[in-house]
């Protein structure tokens, strides 16, 4: 007993935790932000958060708890803050804490206020530095728009170790990627706005197709290592979890609505298109130029029509009524909708993009157009290309403009030119030859890039740039006259 006291007063007190991945916030609003962070064992955090960037000022102190059922992350809403603040934050263990983090409030509903935020999406680990993130953070953003694909779980990068498939899997891949500095060091710098695509679990994953456990275990570690708020849209009816959407105000000019264009998504039309196991590659081309393209003159029996199913759905019923209220509503003068897939047509191979749910791409373009709803941007990613394009309902039946969309990417996986050069010199030709005919404003098909919006309250106008990972503006490969940016009023 004595030997036993003795040593216990003799025993060394347990090492302080560890922030290997770094910090995060998200999901900010006027008065409250998600903070992110990942210790090295479990531990009691003290949470500080300041408008003085050495936290002697008196600010908000909170705790939380990492715990190895959460792989030791951590996530906390904080609040209340003041609008429109810059805030420092950082987690302490004892005497060790973490790195410092920044991120700024959104301005109060009724404020006029100016903007500067980037997106983009799609990064692979083991493709390149990450570049373009770190070209993005020194724009100096109010906030960053994280557009899917934030991990690749089937990456062939990953090797022998195959796609993810348990929990510890798809989590190891975060941890990879936090290995960059790019990202640690943007994700330090200024919060998020994320949302997951496919490859977080599967590759042009439907949710009412999946997998559940890969589901379940992809969408578990995309929330554990993402700093997402409570979710607010729930919808056990249709889809196999609650939608990832969501909706913010940066004052009273700017709403950004997040699309969750997985979870409630129906199966793809891919089979019904499909001869032999290959699927048609322009369905929706009309007859005259799928000859031309030395096609046949229509697709497989049936195929357009499975295509335009009402009954097959991106959003599910519930999301597609909430976003429907998100824009008739909205008294902002920009809407910008983050949005997974890209809603513009290309024909080509349209089976996971909103091309491929004809039925519900048509109905929100038309709701948009008899609302005579301005300012409606689609800010996108996963094409692995940057276009820059007007939304029609159809580009050659009904060639009314309803919508822009933005498409931008990837940060770090192979482009979509690289990936038609290696298919056939012949599909490059035949993609431009379709970009051409459908009146591409802006075509980029080869680069690792962003896109920029900045908001001018005085002006009343915004400019959205795309840009390479060296932060210069693209210019279109078929004219390099015409630098990829627009703006709106």
């Amino acid at each position: 007993m004595l030997l036993a006291l003795v040593a216990g007063a003799w025993a060394l007190p347990s090492a302080a935790a560890g922030f290997p991945q770094g910090v995060a916030s998200g999901d900010v609003t006027p008065t409250s932000a998600v903070l992110w962070t990942r210790t090295d064992a479990e531990a009691d955090l003290t949470v500080e958060v300041s408008t003085d960037p050495v936290f002697q000022a008196p600010g908000l102190l909170r705790t939380a708890r990492a715990a190895a059922e959460s792989d030791f992350t951590v996530k906390l809403l904080v609040e209340p803050l003041d609008p429109g603040r810059t805030y420092f934050y950082r987690f302490r263990d004892g005497v060790s804490h973490s790195e410092t983090g920044v991120f700024k409030t959104a301005p109060p509903r009724s404020a006029t206020a100016g903007v500067r935020f980037a997106f983009s999406g799609d990064s692979d680990a083991g493709v390149n530095q990450f570049e373009a993130l770190e070209a993005a953070r020194r724009e100096g953003l109010d906030f960053f728009v994280y557009l899917g694909d934030t991990i690749y779980a089937d990456s062939p990068h990953r090797g022998p170790l195959g796609p993810a498939q348990t929990l510890e899997q798809y989590r190891e891949a975060y941890k990879i990627n936090r290995q960059y500095p790019a990202l640690r060091e943007l994700l330090r710098s200024t919060s998020t706005y994320a949302i997951w695509d496919d490859h977080e679990v599967r590759d042009d994953f439907a949710g009412l197709a999946v997998d559940p456990l890969l589901y379940a275990n992809g969408r578990r570690a995309f929330l554990e290592f993402l700093p997402l708020g409570p979710l607010l849209l729930p919808d056990p009816r249709a889809c196999p979890a609650d939608p990832l959407f969501r909706f913010f105000h940066w004052g009273k000019d700017i709403d950004i609505i997040i699309l969750d264009e997985r979870t409630c998504r129906s199966p793809s039309a891919q089979r019904a298109c499909s001869t032999s196991g290959q699927p048609d590659l322009a369905p929706a081309l009309p007859a005259l130029f799928r000859l031309t393209a030395g096609q046949t003159p229509a697709p497989p029996p049936g195929c357009l029509e499975a295509l335009s199913d009402p009954a097959r759905t991106m959003l599910g019923p519930f999301q597609k009524l909430v976003f429907k209220a998100a824009l008739l509503y909205s008294r902002a003068r920009f809407k910008f909708v983050i949005n997974q897939v890209a809603i513009q047509q290309f024909y080509g191979l349209p089976y996971d993009r909103w091309e491929g749910y004809a039925a519900e791409r048509n109905e929100i373009l038309n709701f948009i157009r008899e609302h005579r709803l301005r300012n409606v941007i689609f800010l996108t990613a996963d094409a692995h290309a940057n276009f820059m394009n007007h939304v029609y309902v159809d580009r050659f039946r009904d060639p009314e403009p309803i919508a822009y969309e933005f498409v931008t990417g990837p940060i770090a996986t192979r482009t979509l030119g690289r990936d038609l050069e290696l298919a056939s010199p012949e599909a490059l030709v035949a993609i431009n030859a379709i970009l051409d005919l459908i009146g591409m404003e802006c075509r980029h098909l080869d680069a690792y890039s962003y896109g920029l919006v900045e908001v001018d309250p005085q002006a009343s106008s915004a400019a959205i740039t795309l840009k390479d990972d060296q932060g210069r503006p693209l210019r279109s490969q078929n004219n390099p006259a015409v630098t990829c940016a627009k703006s709106f009023e």
